[in-house]
């Protein structure tokens, strides 16, 4: 009976372990993807307006958003000084 009960123990220990591995892989794919999709966005807008020389206020509000977005996400100080 305890052999039966630890093997059951060990199965379900490695289970959740895995588990837990494979869905923390998946959180940080998720994250880097979003970073990557909210830099280009905000590289994209910015090449947009520099050529046409002015920015629209609600274009302003929106950077601001993907910008706080991407700063909580651990985005780097290129994107800072583009928003600025």
């Amino acid at each position: 009976m305890e052999l039966i009960l630890n093997y059951w123990v060990e199965f379900l220990f490695t289970t959740i372990t895995t588990l837990l591995i494979y869905m923390f892989k998946q959180y940080v794919g998720l994250k880097s993807g979003i970073k990557a999709l909210l830099n280009n966005e905000i590289i994209r807008i910015y090449e947009l307006y520099s050529e046409l020389g002015y920015c629209p206020s609600y274009i302003k509000e929106n950077i601001e958003e993907i910008y706080n977005s991407y700063h909580k996400l651990g985005g780097d100080g290129m994107i800072t000084t583009m928003v600025e």
